[in-house]
């Protein structure tokens, strides 16, 4: 996965001058006017880290496995719209996957950024999409969720034959080690962590942008 997603706190009159000029979010550390604005990313793990801490992401992984497993098997046949969802049913079924009827979580929510499409702000989009604006409420909210965050139940999601069969993140886990998950993971997730606490402390927006 070559999507990298980053990480923005601003307050208000910052925000205001992002959204007329967009460009000036790759250059805050040198703007005086952000001085209290901070940035950071997940590199390309964001969708590792969300596995791990998500119970919706990892049945979405497995129902995303599913669905792939048969149109690679369909691929070139001409199943009916009807045929095909009943191959997929059965494949769901037979990768083990629970009902996909869960609603987005905060962690889940706060490393991917989800949200509806009047929760994005249209000028701020670099290619991916429109920004993820989390309004200061909701990130003292995700800030709370965070420092709830258990890392021994994290540690437990790390299974790399799992995260194989998945596809989780566009990795190859079965030649990565488990030094991964100390050396880079957890690492990443807790400074995702202090992120969103200092965006909370300070009131400040949270804007997710990939590119």
């Amino acid at each position: 996965m070559s999507i990298v997603a980053y990480y923005l706190d601003v307050d208000a009159d910052q925000l205001a001058i992002l959204k007329t000029t967009p460009a000036l979010v790759w250059n805050i550390q040198s703007d005086p006017r952000f001085a209290k604005a901070s940035m950071v990313d997940s590199d390309k793990d964001w969708e590792v880290l969300s596995w791990l801490t998500s119970p919706k992401k990892r049945i979405e992984k497995c129902h995303e496995a599913a669905w792939r497993a048969v149109s690679e098997q369909e691929s070139g046949q001409k199943a009916s719209q009807e045929e095909f969802k009943q191959l997929v049913a059965k494949s769901v079924k037979d990768f083990g996957c629970l009902p996909d009827s869960l609603e987005p979580d905060p962690l889940l929510k706060a490393i991917e950024g989800r949200g509806a499409r009047n929760e994005r702000e249209p000028s701020l989009n670099y290619g991916l999409g429109a920004a993820r604006v989390f309004q200061p409420e909701e990130v003292k909210l995700l800030a709370v969720s965070f420092a709830k965050l258990d890392v021994p139940t994290m540690r437990k999601q790390f299974n790399r034959k799992e995260m194989a069969r998945f596809d989780v993140g566009g990795f190859d886990w079965e030649t990565e080690t488990d030094q991964v998950l100390d050396e880079f993971l957890i690492p990443s997730i807790k400074k995702l962590s202090n992120f969103y606490q200092r965006a909370s402390k300070l009131n400040h927006y949270v804007l997710v942008i990939y590119q």
